[in-house]
């Protein structure tokens, strides 16, 4: 499934959760892999979601990473 991350497009595996997604943006921009526990996630209306939270074919998120 797609899902898109900060406007970056990622491809999962259906069941993927939150942290698999912030996991393979941060690959593809070349970041480090350990900023995924300091992020702060949230769904394309503001809010907070966890990292646990199970994702959506097409969801859209957005991650401040810190």
């Amino acid at each position: 499934m797609k899902v898109k991350v900060n406007r970056t497009t990622v491809e999962l595996f259906e069941g993927a959760k939150v942290r698999q997604a912030l996991l393979q943006y941060c690959v593809r921009r070349k970041l480090p892999l350990s900023l995924v526990e300091t992020a702060e996630v949230y769904d394309a209306w503001g809010h907070r979601i966890d990292l646990d939270a199970p994702l959506s074919e097409g969801k859209t998120i957005k991650c401040k990473i810190q």
